[in-house]
């Protein structure tokens, strides 16, 4: 009776974990950008978990891309459960090329900011104002079709 029992409960738990994985999560991520001291946009993309995307704005002047990756902390980890790495670059065209200026991997929680700075010399908090480089991001987890308000 006892490993019917187990196996009835392994199988419904299984189940269980079936259902709950409706496929590679999406995210909303809204950034705002900020070049040396100046606001550059604030861009909105759609990201699939383990995906990278990007975008980029050219004929403004000042041709910028933004690399993102979105990423669930492995388990060994111990992160909340809404907890997300973000992998950003970001990029400047110069003299035809794409340049990058910054890249890093922010851990952040759903629906929290994470921001990233690049400064010059040694700044207690860095602002967008006095950063090469001033980005903040801000991640929410998309329900399956979902699609955000613009």
């Amino acid at each position: 009776m006892l490993p019917r029992l187990l196996v009835l409960l392994a199988c419904i738990m299984l189940s269980g974990m079936v259902q709950a994985d409706d496929g590679p999560a999406s995210y909303l991520i809204e950034f705002e950008l900020w070049l040396d001291g100046e606001v550059k946009g604030a861009p909105r993309m759609i990201v699939e978990a383990g995906h990278p995307a990007s975008m980029e704005t050219t004929g403004s002047g000042r041709d910028w891309r933004i690399e993102v990756e979105v990423e669930r902390p492995a388990a060994y980890e111990n992160a909340p459960g809404d907890a997300l790495w973000l992998h950003v670059a970001v990029h400047e065209r110069a003299e035809g090329e794409w340049e990058a200026l910054a890249d890093t991997m922010l851990g952040v929680p759903e629906g929290e900011p994470a921001t990233f700075a690049v400064v010059e010399g040694e700044v207690d908090e860095p602002s967008p104002e006095q950063s090469l480089v001033f980005l903040r991001a801000t991640t929410s987890r998309l329900q399956p079709g979902e699609m955000p308000a613009h």
